[in-house]
């Protein structure tokens, strides 16, 4: 936009597009009474109202498709880390994976080895993904885990006796229980209230597809379905109520919808495949304890820890009735959707 000089006179001229194509359009002369002048600034303020309203609509883009990319990846990560468990066991009972297709019984074990060695390769991490504390109150616990985590094989021996005495095997072992509270946190978007609900929901859920005499496998695709469950439904209320009003952002949020139904329609029919098989008896007698239908109180040997912070996942390492707030868990007790 400028003044241009035109047989004497100064004129107001603006560049802009029409059809892809650059085209000079006249605004208005140069008058003795500064009518110029005032249109020129106007659309001076016009230009910067609307480059400063482009700049919002690209943010608020650029925010939701990060809020749906985490939800998609934590969905993605558990699901591939209790896939490769529930392989490995399918594996290690005497199944093969036909063509890539159908679980099979093998007459034969002489690959199991390899497969053992796989397994691990693929579970190997640079680091915790959650930071485990002992409890505040705690002194001998915390004293014990800093010398185990430091090197010290006196302490580390220890720590083990420790953990199966208080009973916190629960809390500190099953990566397949913290990974359903971390994608419950993602899901929530840190409202305390909400998680409680999907708490409570998925672990009706999940008693309801154990059914009365689970197996150890049962648990595992379960535990699959159920994180399904909790993504794609969180995916569809955020296509409900906050739909992208741009195409290509409605286009992703679909393809992310799409991808995490598909998730959990395989996990589904994995499960309904185990219970077609006939399982080995050595995993049938691998029986998991159905959960309660009412949290029960947590021990007096397990006192709360507090709350830490105000945003996270369902994440109480012991019972995913309560939230905690980071990502450092203490033990709460026992948990209604174990």
């Amino acid at each position: 936009m400028g003044w241009e000089l035109r047989g004497g006179r100064r004129y107001l001229y603006r560049n802009r597009r029409v059809n892809g194509k650059p085209v000079k359009e006249y605004l208005g002369p140069d008058d003795q009474f500064g009518f110029g002048a005032e249109l020129a600034d106007n659309l001076t303020h016009v230009q910067r109202r609307a480059a400063k309203a482009r700049a919002l609509e690209r943010r608020a883009d650029a925010e939701f498709r990060g809020r749906i990319g985490v939800l998609l990846a934590a969905a993605g990560a558990v699901n591939a880390a209790l896939r490769v468990i529930a392989e490995g066991i399918l594996t290690a009972v005497g199944f093969h994976n036909h063509k890539r297709g159908e679980w099979r019984m093998r007459r034969g074990l002489k690959h199991l080895a390899e497969q053992i060695d796989l397994l691990e390769a693929q579970l190997a991490k640079p680091g915790p993904l959650v930071n485990y504390q002992a409890p505040a109150g705690d002194a001998e616990a915390i004293e014990m885990f800093a010398k185990a985590r430091a090197g010290d094989a006196a302490a580390l021996e220890r720590v083990r006796g420790v953990i199966a005495a208080r009973g916190w095997t629960g809390w500190l072992g099953d990566i397949g229980q913290q990974a359903t509270r971390q994608l419950i946190r993602a899901a929530a978007a840190n409202d305390p209230v909400w998680e409680a609900g999907i708490t409570e929901k998925v672990a009706a859920l999940r008693r309801e597809l154990l059914g009365p005499n689970p197996t150890a496998l049962d648990d595992l695709l379960v535990r699959r379905v159920v994180n399904g469950w909790v993504a794609v439904h969180a995916l569809e209320l955020e296509l409900a109520v906050r739909p992208p009003g741009e195409r290509k952002a409605r286009d992703y949020l679909d393809r992310a919808l799409t991808r995490a139904q598909k998730r959990m329609t395989d996990a589904a029919r994995e499960l309904a495949r185990l219970r077609r098989l006939s399982v080995p008896a050595v995993l049938t007698r691998a029986t998991i304890t159905p959960p309660p239908a009412i949290a029960p109180s947590a021990p007096a040997a397990l006192p709360p820890a507090p709350w830490h912070g105000t945003g996270g996942l369902c994440g109480m390492a012991g019972n995913e009735n309560a939230p905690i707030r980071t990502a450092a868990l203490a033990p709460q007790g026992d948990d209604p959707a174990a």
